[in-house]
């Protein structure tokens, strides 16, 4: 699949930049197809609620940060840090060498980071809050009542779930039981394996 034409299809914006394209192969040869997918399906997300709330944001910031931010849950780039460390510390290092600015590169890092975090700092620039709420659309459903209802099964269709739901499952709860002071492992305790399965899409 073409990921850039599907998401001009989507009507989503696409950076047309050398980082932006490495970004997507560094994925796809390294992430299995349902990370990848939700990678993708985060930022389409993204763009959706950035629409809804008024928010302008810097695409390519947004596209490179939404592509990674997962990294951390790949036994490559797990260096046994909390996953959403370890991904935003290799994110900005790779973001740097493929040739985003040290600014663009630590707003990459700053969003892989906070999208984990139970609260976002006053303050945060639109693309750490546009990844923490489309992270969290895909993952639990959270806000996905206010998207466009023939946006959502576009998105789906052009960015299949495969068996999303189960294998990210395993992913977070493996993480939490290597790594019990991680913010991941409170919410697994908190039951978010539950809120996982309960989401409104069908894996």
């Amino acid at each position: 699949m073409n990921t850039p034409t599907a998401l001009r299809d989507l009507d989503m914006p696409v950076p047309d930049s050398p980082v932006a394209e490495r970004a997507l192969e560094l994925i796809v040869d390294g992430e299995p197809a349902f990370l990848v997918n939700h990678s993708i399906r985060s930022y389409a997300w993204a763009v959706a609620l950035a629409a809804v709330d008024g928010l302008e944001f810097d695409p390519e910031i947004l596209y490179v940060a939404a592509l990674l931010h997962d990294t951390g849950l790949v036994p490559a780039f797990d260096k046994g840090g909390c996953f959403e460390l370890d991904g935003a510390e290799f994110a900005e290092g790779w973001a740097l060498e493929a040739g985003m600015t040290a600014d663009s590169a630590r707003a990459v890092r700053d969003a892989i980071v906070l999208h984990m975090a139970a609260e976002l700092p006053a303050g945060a620039r639109s693309e750490s809050v546009l990844l923490s709420d489309s992270t969290g659309t895909d993952v639990r459903g959270y806000r996905l009542e206010q998207l466009p209802a023939t946006l959502v099964p576009r998105v789906v269709e052009a960015f299949p779930r495969l068996d999303f739901k189960r294998e990210f499952s395993a992913r977070f709860a493996d993480q939490a039981a290597r790594k019990p002071g991680c913010r991941v492992a409170v919410m697994v305790a908190a039951g978010s394996l539950a809120r996982i399965q309960a989401a409104p899409f069908s894996e």
